[in-house]
């Protein structure tokens, strides 16, 4: 049996926290953007309608506002691609295109984790210095997503680089949640507050519409991946606990027996559609998007399967400034059975609110 129908017959018996049903739902059509990338981690738009495309092995793509991506890489970064390590998160500075044209890079390199800030001029991406180090690597459990929050901050997700005993260790910087404020970021560089620790391998986050909340999905142990609620000074538990009973620790609002790897994530913000306000979040071992409906209070609601097996393994979903949503795919990483035309970046627009 291959990994996508072992992936349809494991899907059927998934369960949430709360034991709600995943129902397979139907899809808006998918359209392929771009083809034949080398195990894309993440996109990021600018505002022009451009986008920045990272891959694993260290390339920065651009992909032009007419959906045609650029041979040339427009950024080599020299990285340790070993295992799931590589050149991994990507995010553009609040001020972008307005003062500033910095963009922030996470990956791995031999002695450890980097998050450096570019400067994006004559559609080149060119380094200009290191704001962040002293972060474990690892040939696994990188975690990797880097993104700013509504405070203006830049949070980074960091994973256990295969050592658990890093997340409970209060010096280090792996297993956590880092925050770094714009003086740090946009200047020397500096200390990065730790905002949440006791975390294994966090892969995607976003702020809920109208709470503020952050989201974000946990990989598990074999089982029991999570999803979140991240707060200020929380744990997680891990390595501690894991599943959806954590007793003085912080409990996953949703978990997943047996595994379905999850990704990168966002919130459908862009008003009008049905799905606004709704969590979306890729699946590697999983094959698909999983779309999440959570109340104010921050509970699970209802959760919904998209395009079961179709593309494979999917590592992130990005909302455009536009409203379409973006995800890619990440078949050539090693334990995917890629297609001629893997790895594609995929485009669909959620559908419009009925009436």
């Amino acid at each position: 049996m291959n990994r996508r129908s072992l992936a349809c017959c494991v899907l059927a018996a998934l369960g949430l926290g709360a034991a709600l049903p995943a129902v397979s739902a139907a899809a808006p059509r998918v359209t392929t953007v771009a083809r034949g990338l080398s195990v894309p981690w993440e996109i990021a738009f600018l505002p022009d309608g451009r986008a920045l495309v990272t891959e694993r092995p260290g390339r920065v793509r651009l992909l032009t506002s007419n959906g045609r991506l650029q041979r040339r890489p427009v950024a080599r970064v020299r990285v340790s691609a070993n295992g799931e390590g590589g050149l991994l998160g990507l995010a553009l500075d609040p001020l972008f295109g307005r003062s500033n044209n910095f963009v922030y890079l996470y990956y791995t390199t031999a002695s450890g984790m980097k998050l450096a800030r570019y400067r994006f001029r004559g559609g080149r991406l060119r380094r200009d210095r290191v704001i962040l180090g002293r972060i474990a690597a690892g040939p696994i459990h990188d975690s990797g997503r880097i993104a700013f929050g509504p405070d203006g901050r830049l949070y980074v997700a960091t994973g256990d680089a295969g050592d658990e005993s890093l997340p409970q260790r209060p010096r280090s910087r792996n297993g956590k949640f880092l925050r770094l404020s714009p003086s740090i970021y946009r200047g020397r560089g500096g200390r990065a507050q730790v905002f949440s620790r006791g975390h294994r391998n966090p892969q995607g986050f976003d702020w809920q519409p109208g709470t503020g909340r952050l989201v974000s999905t946990e990989h598990g142990a074999e089982t029991n991946d999570e999803v979140n609620v991240v707060r200020r000074g929380g744990n997680y538990g891990w390595p501690l606990v894991e599943g959806p009973r954590h007793g003085r620790f912080v409990a996953p609002i949703a978990t997943y027996r047996p595994s379905v790897a999850p990704s990168g994530a966002t919130f459908v913000t862009r008003r009008g559609s049905a799905w606004t306000g709704d969590y979306l979040f890729a699946t590697l071992v999983g094959e698909h998007i999983r779309r999440l409906e959570i109340s104010p209070r921050g509970r699970v609601t209802d959760q919904h399967v998209l395009y079961r097996g179709r593309f494979g393994r999917v590592r992130t979903v990005v909302e455009a400034p536009n409203g379409a949503v973006y995800a890619l795919t990440s078949n050539r990483d090693g334990r995917g059975d890629p297609t001629a035309a893997d790895d594609r970046i995929l485009r669909f627009r959620p559908p419009r609110r009925p009436g």
